[in-house]
């Protein structure tokens, strides 16, 4: 089981303290980050991702300095941001193809993996459609597919039931849970309901404590 440890991390923007030295472990499994927005969920994911630089503290996965690992740690790691760029005139094939070229998959097992994580989401007849064309809930299941795909062992969801409605939420839950066994899953959430049945670790954020 691996385990990607915070330690007294800090963020600071000018005056303002953002992160107030938190510690806690993500471990193998889903781990969620519960708190009101504002409360500091989005700076440790970009933090833990290397989006932003930390003003202090450590990351660690399994004791080994992440940022000294370098590009092996962002190998290991993939990340849904809140709001996911896309590229409207791609099909949601075209997507998912580039996704997988820079991830550096190999060319061999591309075109299996994508229809395998579009048939996760319920996406798989919309193959060839233009994300253009998509709804809200369409791209941000096509958001999530993109971040699964290639299964990395660490996986970071900033508000993924953004968009989606009662159903596609349950089934984002059992995407989830047939992740956990072999992925550090994250989540940052405000919504009780969409962790309070799958979570093995709670993480209650408020105001940067």
């Amino acid at each position: 089981m691996s385990v990607l440890r915070v330690e007294n991390l800090s963020k600071r923007y000018g005056k303002k303290q953002v992160l107030k030295g938190i510690t806690c472990e993500f471990h193998t499994g889903i781990n969620a980050l519960l708190g009101p927005n504002g409360a500091g969920k989005t700076t440790i994911m970009n933090c833990i991702s290397g989006v932003i630089k930390k003003s202090g503290g450590s990351v660690t996965l399994d004791g080994q300095d992440v940022f000294e690992m370098g590009e092996k740690y962002r190998e290991k790691l993939s990340f849904q941001f809140q709001y996911q760029p896309f590229y409207p005139s791609y099909t949601a094939h075209e997507f998912l193809r580039f996704s997988a070229l820079l991830k550096g998959m190999p060319e061999p097992l591309i075109e299996d993996e994508i229809r395998r994580v579009l048939g996760l989401v319920n996406l798989s007849e919309n193959l060839d459609d233009k994300i253009k064309s998509f709804s809200g809930g369409m791209k941000q299941r096509l958001a999530i597919a993109q971040t699964i795909l290639n299964s990395p062992e660490i996986l970071i969801f900033d508000e993924p039931s953004a968009g989606l409605d009662p159903f596609e939420r349950e089934q984002f839950k059992r995407i989830m849970v047939k992740l956990k066994e072999t992925s550090i899953i994250i989540i940052s959430t405000h919504i009780v309901s969409d962790i309070d049945t799958i979570t093995d670790n709670l993480i209650i954020l408020n105001k940067g404590s």
